[in-house]
């Protein structure tokens, strides 16, 4: 049988808000050179030496970006802190009145500083900045800014699963957000959310339309591996007006490597512990029934995704079609159905039927021979509450010899897309980005809470 019941998962918040200031742009242009924040004397000329480095004939200067006094600054707007004939030697930052935890990236050796992890909505920020020259000349600039406060469009997350969960070697990370993500904006939300397994794993991202996208490892993930998600999308622009307002953390553990093997051609179900094709131990071999012509069972990599002791399932809502909805109808039924174990998330189930398969047999003397439920799988009712207790959300379920090619279109798609189609990434969050003409980062340093200094 198969039924419209789908899975709903907890709602995270990632944040975000937008400015509808008319004549504003949500591209972000390069950073301008900064005229003010220096001292009035802070002027140099600089000379090159033969090995190319930079020998201060003046006193240091140093200017900050955004410059004092900017107001509806947007979120994703990089802090830059550059210096000329000298080098940063401290950076204090305070948001609203209190020091602030800012990740900063250092290049052209101490030269210039960039903090691009997004901005608070509606804050105050005040950048101090001290610059120290090779002859120990030192001059203080100094900027304060305010950012964009109206939040009219916010960006939330829902997951597939719970922080501390514990999954199957074959469940994918899914990530569904609350309005479409423009393709330009795409690969810059999957950059600011680090997958971090444990033991490594490669993983990639693959956006199966414009607001959900999933990750999954390459090859099913190992048993006993540990997997911590963070999103860094404060201050991360979405596109269409819809902002990143703050960053969330999920981890999960892998549990005992489960896979399960149906084939329905031969009306078996074999349930192993391990991967058969690396030696996994049989525990069990099951006559089951499956899908008939026309409701074929689906067919590809499949993954438990729930278990539910009772469902109602209803052929009306389900096919809408004459000899569904009709009372004694050929293909009518509005039964509960026990011992549920969810295998995709458009109603097909491992489960409990009765009326087909008792005792260690399953029989179609009612129904005519082969095979005959609407796309579920169907066990004796001491099988289907065995594999109910036993799996766990996450565990892989190979089902073969169907015609009907699992999708995203029928409910699963993570394991049937090609790898070479994933993006791969997640890892780690990328390094900060630095401005046209910047020499690579080289460092990161993190101002204390107490002093809000950074060094380089």
């Amino acid at each position: 049988m198969r039924s419209v019941v789908r899975r709903y998962v907890c709602l995270v918040l990632a944040g975000a808000a937008a400015l509808a200031a008319a004549g504003s742009s949500l591209t972000l242009p390069a950073v301008p050179p900064a005229t003010t924040g220096a001292s009035p004397t802070a002027i140099a000329i600089a000379t090159a030496t033969a090995g190319g480095q930079l020998v201060a004939a003046g006193p240091p200067s140093v200017t900050v970006t955004p410059v004092e006094g900017s107001t509806g600054v947007l979120l994703d707007t990089p802090i830059l802190v550059t210096a000329v004939n000298a080098t940063i030697s401290t950076v204090a930052v305070r948001e609203n009145g209190g020091p602030a935890n800012l990740a900063w990236a250092s290049a052209d050796e101490g030269a210039e500083w960039i903090y691009s992890g997004g901005l608070d909505l509606a804050a105050s920020y005040t950048i101090t900045a001290t610059a120290v020259s090779a002859s120990g000349g030192e001059t203080i600039a100094t900027s304060g800014f305010q950012t964009m406060s109206s939040a009219w469009r916010l960006l939330t997350t829902v997951l597939n699963m719970s922080d501390g969960d514990s999954v199957g070697v074959g469940m994918p990370i899914e990530l569904e957000f609350n309005a479409p993500i423009p393709p330009a904006y795409q690969q810059g939300i999957i950059d600011h959310i680090a997958v971090v397994s444990d033991p490594p794993q490669p993983g990639g991202w693959y956006w199966f339309d414009d607001e959900d996208v999933h990750y999954r490892p390459e090859n099913f993930w190992q048993s006993g591996t540990r997997v911590t998600v963070d999103a860094d999308l404060n201050g991360v622009d979405a596109g269409n007006g819809y902002w990143g307002l703050g960053n969330w953390s999920m981890s999960f553990s892998v549990g005992p490597e489960h896979v399960t093997v149906v084939n329905t051609q031969t009306r078996t179900m074999q349930v192993y512990d391990g991967d058969p094709a690396n030696g996994g131990q049989l525990l069990y071999t099951w006559p089951t029934n499956t899908g008939k012509t026309g409701f074929e069972t689906i067919n590809g990599t499949l993954v438990v995704l729930y278990h539910a002791p009772v469902v109602l399932m209803q052929s009306c809502p389900t096919f809408e079609t004459p000899e569904a909805c009709t009372p004694g109808g050929s293909e009518y039924y509005n039964e509960n159905v026990y011992d549920d174990t969810a295998v995709s998330s458009d109603g097909y189930f491992i489960h409990a039927a009765p009326w087909v398969c008792w005792g260690d047999t399953c029989s179609d003397s009612y129904y005519g021979p082969g095979n005959s439920s609407h796309g579920c799988i169907n066990l004796s009712t001491d099988n289907a509450v065995t594999y109910y207790n036993w799996s766990q959300v996450g565990d892989v379920v190979e089902v073969t010899g169907s015609p009907n090619e699992a999708s995203y279109n029928n409910g699963e798609g993570d394991w049937q897309t090609p790898w070479s189609d994933f993006v791969p990434g997640g890892q780690d969050i990328p390094p900060f980005a630095l401005p046209p003409g910047s020499s690579p980062t080289v460092g990161v340093a993190t101002p204390t809470a107490a002093a809000a200094i950074a060094g380089p």
